[in-house]
Protein backbone atom coordinates (compact mmCIF):
# COMPACT_ATOMS: atom_id res chain seq x y z
CA UNK A 1 0.00 0.00 0.00
CA UNK A 2 1.69 3.47 -1.15
CA UNK A 3 1.26 6.80 0.76
CA UNK A 4 -1.16 7.73 -2.12
CA UNK A 5 -3.98 6.13 -1.06
CA UNK A 6 -3.68 7.72 2.99
CA UNK A 7 -7.09 9.41 2.85
CA UNK A 8 -6.52 12.51 4.62
CA UNK A 9 -2.84 13.02 3.51
CA UNK A 10 -1.16 14.81 0.71
CA UNK A 11 -1.00 11.49 -1.82
CA UNK A 12 2.21 10.66 -3.61
CA UNK A 13 2.78 11.12 -6.84
CA UNK A 14 4.90 12.81 -9.20
CA UNK A 15 4.59 16.23 -8.28
CA UNK A 16 2.55 18.57 -11.17
CA UNK A 17 4.50 21.59 -12.60
CA UNK A 18 2.15 24.06 -9.82
CA UNK A 19 4.19 21.82 -6.69
CA UNK A 20 3.35 19.08 -4.36
CA UNK A 21 0.29 17.12 -5.65
CA UNK A 22 -1.75 17.90 -2.45
CA UNK A 23 -5.37 15.70 -3.88
CA UNK A 24 -6.08 13.74 -0.75
CA UNK A 25 -5.55 16.98 1.33
CA UNK A 26 -7.88 19.35 -0.53
CA UNK A 27 -10.69 16.30 -1.05
CA UNK A 28 -10.17 15.59 3.14
CA UNK A 29 -10.89 19.39 3.25
CA UNK A 30 -13.77 19.36 0.62
CA UNK A 31 -15.64 16.32 2.54
CA UNK A 32 -15.39 18.14 5.93
CA UNK A 33 -16.83 21.23 4.78
CA UNK A 34 -20.08 18.98 3.05
CA UNK A 35 -20.43 15.93 5.89
CA UNK A 36 -20.55 18.14 9.12
CA UNK A 37 -23.55 20.45 8.01
CA UNK A 38 -24.65 17.24 5.96
CA UNK A 39 -25.08 15.38 9.59
CA UNK A 40 -27.29 18.40 10.50
CA UNK A 41 -29.74 18.22 7.43
CA UNK A 42 -30.05 14.33 7.69
CA UNK A 43 -31.32 14.65 11.29
CA UNK A 44 -33.70 17.65 10.97
CA UNK A 45 -34.90 15.91 7.81
CA UNK A 46 -35.29 12.62 9.46
CA UNK A 47 -37.36 14.42 11.95
CA UNK A 48 -39.45 16.52 9.72
CA UNK A 49 -40.38 13.43 8.13
CA UNK A 50 -41.42 11.22 11.33
CA UNK A 51 -38.64 8.49 10.50
CA UNK A 52 -35.98 9.13 12.63
CA UNK A 53 -36.19 6.65 15.60
CA UNK A 54 -33.59 4.64 16.79
CA UNK A 55 -32.59 2.15 14.13
CA UNK A 56 -32.17 5.53 11.92
CA UNK A 57 -29.88 7.67 14.36
CA UNK A 58 -27.97 4.01 14.43
CA UNK A 59 -26.85 4.65 11.14
CA UNK A 60 -26.23 8.33 10.91
CA UNK A 61 -24.08 7.64 13.87
CA UNK A 62 -22.04 4.87 11.92
CA UNK A 63 -21.70 7.14 8.65
CA UNK A 64 -20.65 10.21 11.25
CA UNK A 65 -17.93 7.52 12.62
CA UNK A 66 -16.69 6.98 9.18
CA UNK A 67 -15.93 10.67 8.96
CA UNK A 68 -14.69 11.08 12.49
CA UNK A 69 -12.11 8.54 11.38
CA UNK A 70 -11.46 10.47 8.24
CA UNK A 71 -11.30 13.63 10.07
CA UNK A 72 -8.98 12.07 12.92
CA UNK A 73 -6.32 10.68 10.72
CA UNK A 74 -6.32 13.95 8.90
CA UNK A 75 -5.56 16.18 12.39
CA UNK A 76 -3.06 13.61 13.62
CA UNK A 77 -1.47 13.47 10.22
CA UNK A 78 -1.12 17.43 9.90
CA UNK A 79 0.30 17.49 13.91
CA UNK A 80 2.74 14.37 13.68
CA UNK A 81 4.37 15.01 10.05
CA UNK A 82 2.72 17.51 7.70
CA UNK A 83 3.14 20.75 9.84
CA UNK A 84 6.56 19.95 10.85
CA UNK A 85 7.64 19.51 7.54
CA UNK A 86 6.60 22.86 6.38
CA UNK A 87 7.61 24.27 9.64
CA UNK A 88 11.25 23.08 8.39
CA UNK A 89 10.51 25.12 5.53
CA UNK A 90 9.01 28.35 7.05
CA UNK A 91 9.56 28.56 11.01
CA UNK A 92 8.19 32.18 10.69
CA UNK A 93 4.67 29.72 10.89
CA UNK A 94 5.31 28.18 14.08
CA UNK A 95 2.51 30.45 16.45
CA UNK A 96 0.24 29.56 13.47
CA UNK A 97 1.18 25.69 13.81
CA UNK A 98 0.48 26.05 17.68
CA UNK A 99 -2.48 27.61 16.78
CA UNK A 100 -3.79 24.81 14.91
CA UNK A 101 -2.64 22.30 17.00
CA UNK A 102 -4.96 23.95 19.96
CA UNK A 103 -8.01 24.23 17.65
CA UNK A 104 -7.76 20.85 17.14
CA UNK A 105 -7.64 19.76 20.90
CA UNK A 106 -11.10 22.13 21.32
CA UNK A 107 -12.83 20.57 17.86
CA UNK A 108 -12.23 17.04 19.82
CA UNK A 109 -14.34 18.42 22.36
CA UNK A 110 -17.04 19.76 20.38
CA UNK A 111 -16.62 16.22 18.10
CA UNK A 112 -17.20 14.30 22.06
CA UNK A 113 -20.61 16.70 22.32
CA UNK A 114 -21.87 15.50 18.88
CA UNK A 115 -21.35 12.03 19.55
CA UNK A 116 -22.88 12.12 22.79
CA UNK A 117 -25.59 14.02 21.14
CA UNK A 118 -26.04 11.45 18.80
CA UNK A 119 -25.86 8.64 21.58
CA UNK A 120 -28.87 10.50 23.72
CA UNK A 121 -31.17 10.47 20.44
CA UNK A 122 -30.06 6.76 20.28
CA UNK A 123 -31.10 6.03 23.74
CA UNK A 124 -34.25 7.88 24.00
CA UNK A 125 -35.64 6.73 20.58
CA UNK A 126 -35.19 8.84 18.18
CA UNK A 127 -36.18 13.05 17.53
CA UNK A 128 -36.85 14.04 21.00
CA UNK A 129 -36.53 17.67 22.05
CA UNK A 130 -34.72 19.20 23.78
CA UNK A 131 -32.15 17.06 22.84
CA UNK A 132 -32.69 17.42 18.78
CA UNK A 133 -32.45 21.06 19.01
CA UNK A 134 -29.06 21.09 21.26
CA UNK A 135 -27.81 18.60 18.82
CA UNK A 136 -28.51 20.89 15.76
CA UNK A 137 -26.87 23.81 17.79
CA UNK A 138 -23.95 21.93 18.28
CA UNK A 139 -23.34 20.53 14.96
CA UNK A 140 -23.73 24.69 13.34
CA UNK A 141 -21.48 25.61 15.60
CA UNK A 142 -18.82 23.14 15.24
CA UNK A 143 -19.34 23.57 11.19
CA UNK A 144 -18.74 27.47 11.69
CA UNK A 145 -15.58 26.46 13.68
CA UNK A 146 -14.22 23.98 10.99
CA UNK A 147 -14.62 26.24 8.48
CA UNK A 148 -12.61 29.20 10.20
CA UNK A 149 -10.18 26.32 11.32
CA UNK A 150 -9.78 25.32 7.39
CA UNK A 151 -9.53 28.47 6.33
CA UNK A 152 -6.47 29.14 8.53
CA UNK A 153 -4.70 25.90 6.97
CA UNK A 154 -5.09 27.10 3.58
CA UNK A 155 -3.99 30.52 3.42
CA UNK A 156 -1.03 29.90 5.84
CA UNK A 157 0.12 26.25 5.69
CA UNK A 158 -1.01 24.84 2.39
CA UNK A 159 1.02 27.31 0.43
CA UNK A 160 4.12 26.34 2.06
CA UNK A 161 3.28 22.56 1.79
CA UNK A 162 2.42 22.77 -1.89
CA UNK A 163 4.84 25.39 -3.63
CA UNK A 164 8.15 25.43 -1.32
CA UNK A 165 8.68 22.39 0.51
CA UNK A 166 11.39 19.95 -1.32
CA UNK A 167 10.15 17.12 -3.38
CA UNK A 168 12.31 15.00 -1.49
CA UNK A 169 10.97 16.22 2.11
CA UNK A 170 7.68 15.49 1.06
CA UNK A 171 8.42 12.07 -0.59
CA UNK A 172 9.96 11.43 3.18
CA UNK A 173 6.82 12.80 4.70
CA UNK A 174 4.41 10.78 2.67
CA UNK A 175 6.58 7.37 3.18
CA UNK A 176 6.83 8.09 7.06
CA UNK A 177 3.16 8.53 7.14
CA UNK A 178 2.58 5.00 5.15
CA UNK A 179 4.70 3.41 7.23
CA UNK A 180 2.39 3.93 10.35
CA UNK A 181 -0.44 2.98 8.79
CA UNK A 182 -2.15 -0.50 8.24
CA UNK A 183 -4.83 0.20 4.73
CA UNK A 184 -7.00 -2.39 6.17
CA UNK A 185 -7.82 0.54 9.12
CA UNK A 186 -8.26 2.89 6.94
CA UNK A 187 -9.76 2.10 3.21
CA UNK A 188 -13.06 1.34 4.43
CA UNK A 189 -13.69 4.98 5.04
CA UNK A 190 -12.61 5.80 1.51
CA UNK A 191 -16.11 5.82 -0.45
CA UNK A 192 -16.96 8.10 2.18
CA UNK A 193 -14.24 10.41 0.85
CA UNK A 194 -14.35 9.75 -2.97
CA UNK A 195 -17.89 10.12 -2.82
CA UNK A 196 -18.32 13.12 -4.65
CA UNK A 197 -14.24 13.70 -5.33
CA UNK A 198 -13.71 14.62 -8.67
CA UNK A 199 -13.03 11.15 -11.17
CA UNK A 200 -9.39 12.51 -11.47
CA UNK A 201 -9.35 12.53 -7.91
CA UNK A 202 -10.59 9.27 -7.72
CA UNK A 203 -8.34 7.13 -9.60
CA UNK A 204 -5.36 8.92 -8.17
CA UNK A 205 -6.58 8.33 -4.88
CA UNK A 206 -7.73 3.75 -6.09
CA UNK A 207 -4.26 4.11 -8.61
CA UNK A 208 -1.80 3.39 -5.70
CA UNK A 209 -3.52 0.22 -4.42
CA UNK A 210 -2.43 -3.38 -4.70
CA UNK A 211 -4.88 -5.61 -7.34
CA UNK A 212 -5.99 -7.32 -4.23
CA UNK A 213 -7.39 -4.44 -1.93
CA UNK A 214 -8.90 -3.01 -5.01
CA UNK A 215 -10.83 -5.67 -5.61
CA UNK A 216 -11.90 -5.60 -2.23
CA UNK A 217 -12.87 -1.56 -2.20
CA UNK A 218 -15.08 -1.94 -5.39
CA UNK A 219 -16.66 -5.29 -4.59
CA UNK A 220 -17.00 -5.33 -0.63
CA UNK A 221 -16.43 -1.91 1.07
CA UNK A 222 -18.05 0.75 -1.79
CA UNK A 223 -21.21 -1.33 -1.99
CA UNK A 224 -21.54 -1.45 1.46
CA UNK A 225 -21.40 2.47 2.00
CA UNK A 226 -23.56 2.78 -0.98
CA UNK A 227 -26.23 0.89 0.72
CA UNK A 228 -25.87 2.43 4.17
CA UNK A 229 -25.87 5.60 2.27
CA UNK A 230 -29.43 5.24 0.46
CA UNK A 231 -30.39 4.21 4.09
CA UNK A 232 -29.67 7.67 5.97
CA UNK A 233 -32.45 10.07 6.13
CA UNK A 234 -32.25 12.63 3.12
CA UNK A 235 -29.44 15.47 2.83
Amino acid sequence: MSASTLPGTPPASPAPATGNNLTGFTITHDLIRRVIPELGRRLANGAAAGALDAAAVTRLTTWWEMFTAILDGHHNSEDSHVWPVVLATDPALHTVSGTLEEQHTSLDGHLAGIDAGLRELREQGGAREPALSALLARIAEFSAMMYDHLRLEEVTMVPVLRDRVPAEAYAGMLAALAAGHDPADFVPTMPLLLEQAPQEAREFMLGGMPAALRTRYEQEWEPAYRELADSLPPA
